[in-house]
């Protein structure tokens, strides 16, 4: 009888950390997951009344992909990551983005980690159409990190190098870890529960063979 409870003890407690196992591995990979992705504001610029957002996400393989999402668009407006932020942009862009069609969305993958992108001031722009692309309607700075947030700066007037007006703000990352410290204790309880029904189980099953 109590060979069968001590087997009984060690073998639920094994299955219980088996399970906490399982759990840790669930809640872990979706806060990776949120920690590859940031969401910027793309700020309208010189009355064009476009403006919105745009989400770049880490696909892990050295690639990123860039999902814009404007309201006040007409269609085929360019769009680029440039280097610098919107109130000092490289004109030239340095990786070319899908354009933005009259529904407002446009989505690439671009040959960049996302992390690289973040390591150095680099920006989202895009421009009223492809025979006038000297005109910025909306930029956004490519900036923040997922898990934390990027205080939002007041906009600033500034000329770019057309001679034209440009409003523009930093934007603000977002992005939360999954989980939470309560969930944590919760999980260290269990673990400490399936240790102890463990050791009885050994306990037991040591005195069994000693007697």
């Amino acid at each position: 009888m109590q060979e069968t409870r001590s087997f009984s003890l060690a073998r639920l407690g094994a299955v219980l950390l088996v399970l906490l196992a399982v759990a840790s591995f669930a809640r872990v990979a979706p806060a990776s997951a949120q920690e590859d992705s940031i969401t910027i504001d793309l700020e309208e610029l010189n009355d064009s009344g476009v403006s919105g957002t745009a989400t770049l996400t880490d696909n892990g393989d050295g690639t990123t992909t860039v999902s814009i999402q404007v309201d006040g668009a007409t269609g085929d407006h360019p769009a680029h990551i440039h280097e610098g932020t919107c109130d000092d942009l490289n004109p030239n862009p340095e990786y070319p983005l899908n354009n933005v069609d009259a529904d407002g969305v446009s989505e690439t993958d671009v040959e960049v980690a996302l992390d690289d992108l973040l390591a150095e001031p680099h920006a989202v722009n895009l421009h009223l159409s492809a025979d006038n692309v000297a005109t910025y309607i909306a930029c956004g700075n490519i900036e923040g990190a997922a898990g934390g947030e990027t205080p939002t700066e007041t906009p600033t007037e500034t000329e770019s190098g057309n001679g034209t007006g440009v409003t523009t703000a930093p934007a603000t990352g977002v992005g939360q870890m999954a989980g939470s410290s309560t969930n944590a204790a919760l999980l260290a309880g269990l673990a400490a529960i399936a240790l102890a029904l463990v050791g009885g189980g050994v306990v037991l099953r040591r005195r069994e063979l000693g007697g």
